[in-house]
């Protein structure tokens, strides 16, 4: 077998960082993989591991392990390994390592339950938490057009179209650009913070740093829910929850799937069955409240 060295784990990280710009991943992509691998670097550094020759299936449980004494949610534990396996197959690739040593670790099972959406005394309290134009209008706008916050980040000014409403997701999931659309009253609001900001012009990030001014980052509008969060007293206000309640509100209402999985950015409908059966305890609800023969 040919030998294929040793490498150290910071090194094959600035690698594997710099593949992921040479294939045009979003810079939102990069840094989300930048911060996940360098949490895992770095216990990796703790527990004596500085070599990918080191790295063992062994190790790999242990800190998956370690996630979840943490009680941080399942949705995250396994966005953590994802990132991790994609790191190890892209060193196979590269030829770094022989054989990822994640092939022999199960991905961590996703919990199968249902999260509520923001009802309407949550959304009144967030947005009374607000402390900014600009939060304010996040919101609003996350809320209103069911955006990813990697989405929010990304967008200009130019992408926003104050007069009709229509959104262009220039750089939305797996590199697709689609349109959504923000109502009357996040029209408004996204005014206020862009008449606030002085003359906005299209090539600017829509959303930016009140201390620095430069365009947002997803680690700062989770910095900004964790705040709202705090402070609303709503323990679920986080971006995907917004995502959330964008969904289940339109298919309340009555909106077709297959249009609302466009409107998301869904390739297909398999994540939006998950809130089917919300709907059915919407029927259920009406039908005691107005059926024909309890209601003689």
């Amino acid at each position: 077998m040919t030998d294929l060295g040793t490498h150290q784990l910071s090194d094959a990280l600035d690698l594997f960082l710099l593949d992921c710009e040479a294939r045009r991943l979003t810079v939102v992509m990069r840094d989300s993989y930048r911060l996940k691998l360098s949490l895992f670097v770095r216990w990796c550094d703790e527990q004596g591991i500085t070599t990918l020759q080191q790295l063992t299936a062994h190790d790999l449980r242990r800190y998956l392990v370690s996630l979840s004494r943490r009680e941080l949610s399942s949705q995250y534990q396994n966005n953590l390994a994802r990132a991790i396996r994609a790191f190890l197959n892209y060193c196979v690739r590269d030829e770094l390592l022989a054989v990822s040593p994640f092939n022999k670790v199960q991905m961590p099972r996703l919990e199968k339950k249902i999260l509520a959406a923001l009802s309407s005394g949550d959304i009144q309290a967030i947005l009374r938490s607000c402390s900014s134009e600009r939060d304010k209008a996040m919101c609003l706008f996350l809320l209103d057009s069911g955006g990813r916050v990697s989405e929010l980040v990304a967008l200009n000014v130019a992408d926003v179209d104050l007069t009709t409403g229509v959104v262009l997701v220039q750089l939305g999931k797996g590199q697709k650009g689609r349109t959504t659309y923000i109502g009357a009253r996040t029209r408004k609001q996204v005014r206020r913070y862009f008449a606030e900001r002085g003359k906005v012009q299209p090539h600017e990030p829509a959303f930016v740093s009140e201390r620095h001014k430069g365009r947002l980052r997803v680690d700062s509008v989770v910095q900004i829910m964790e705040r709202l969060q705090e402070r609303s007293g709503v323990a679920h206000c986080t971006c995907h929850t917004f995502r959330r309640t964008f969904a289940i509100s339109c298919l309340r209402n009555g909106m077709n799937i297959y249009v609302l999985a466009r409107l998301m950015g869904h390739a297909d409908i398999t994540i939006l069955r998950q809130y089917l059966p919300l709907l059915e305890g919407d029927l259920q609800e009406a039908h005691a409240r107005f059926g024909a023969v309890d209601n003689l």
